[in-house]
């Protein structure tokens, strides 16, 4: 009888341990170039945001014809100068402060303060940083929310201003700051906040979502974490744990859909603040709209609700 041959089963090559060590090397590089890129990719546009401030006062008191204002300074409690204007109204009348928005200065902010004041209420407008602020950046709400604080006790202590009663108004970082400052200060007895967020590394990713041109989880990843380490040891306050404290405050919610992000935010913050409350829902926030009947139509609801809510009344 013929023996069956054995068939042979070809034993499979074993790859050359250098081979394997030259291609774990080349992954560990092409890993360490990847982290390196996607790290200078995030301080650039972490540094963008943080740093971005627009100066440029495009109108003064003066240049829009308006000579019933002083010009009126306060101190932070780092030693830095802010620069305000107080346009004055009926004498004993509350202030109200307004505070502007990120990548924007008071001036922005003067045709509404203008309407306000002819409403006869007193408006105090500051910058937030300044070459007197000594701030080298922005901290996106936090420093602001204390100079805000610095000015409510100093716009109070004047004689023409009722010590006891102020309206806040602010959008985005501002708005932030009003948020927090209204939590943290009993004399202010009446809220406006447009485009708000809990915390500002919300903030932050709108910004590099803006910056990027669209949503982009993993790029905001790297700039938060440079954010994180650029803020560390500041105290970031517990805007929802204190949300309590604006019970019977008046609070008027204004949301725009120029940053979904903060949209967002917003509509959690209203969901979660006690009322009496309102939601005013627009396309854009203030400093971002063009002159016109929308901008018309957005101031006449500001100084509606302060008129309404913040008696002119002397207490």
């Amino acid at each position: 009888m013929a023996r069956r041959r054995a068939i042979a089963v070809a034993a499979p090559a074993r790859i050359p341990s250098e081979v394997v060590w030259r291609l774990v090397r080349a992954a560990f590089i092409l890993a360490a170039a990847l982290a390196i890129v996607l790290g200078g990719v995030g301080a650039f546009l972490t540094y963008r945001v943080v740093t971005t401030v627009n100066d440029t006062e495009t109108v003064t008191p003066e240049s829009s014809l308006q000579s019933n204002y002083i010009t009126l300074s306060f101190t932070d409690r780092r030693g830095g100068e802010h620069d305000g204007w107080l346009l004055l109204g009926l004498k004993g009348a509350p202030a109200i402060i307004l505070c502007h928005g990120y990548n924007s200065n008071r001036s922005e902010l003067l045709a509404l303060g203008s309407f306000l004041s002819k409403s006869n209420f007193n408006v105090y407008l500051f910058n937030s940083r300044g070459p007197k602020a000594e701030q080298g950046y922005s901290d996106l709400g936090i420093r602001e929310a204390e100079d805000l604080l610095a000015a409510i006790a100093m716009v109070t202590r004047h004689p023409r201003v009722n010590p006891h009663r102020v309206g806040l108004f602010g959008t985005t970082s501002g708005g932030y700051a009003a948020l927090v400052a209204a939590e943290q200060s009993p004399l202010v007895k009446a809220l406006v906040a447009d485009t708000i967020y809990e915390d500002p590394s919300q903030m932050l990713e709108a910004q590099v979502d803006d910056l990027l041109g669209g949503t982009s989880r993993f790029f905001r990843m790297v700039p938060r974490a440079g954010f994180h380490l650029l803020t560390l040891g500041r105290a970031r306050p517990p805007v929802r744990a204190n949300l309590s404290k604006l019970e019977n405050m008046p609070k008027l919610f204004i949301n725009s859909r120029d940053w979904p992000l903060l949209a967002a935010a917003t509509e959690d913050l209203y969901a979660l603040a006690p009322p009496p409350k309102r939601m005013l829902v627009l396309e854009h926030t203030y400093t971002t709209l063009a002159s016109g009947a929308m901008k018309k139509q957005y101031e006449q609801e500001v100084v509606d609700f302060f008129r309404d809510k913040l008696p002119l009344r002397a207490d």
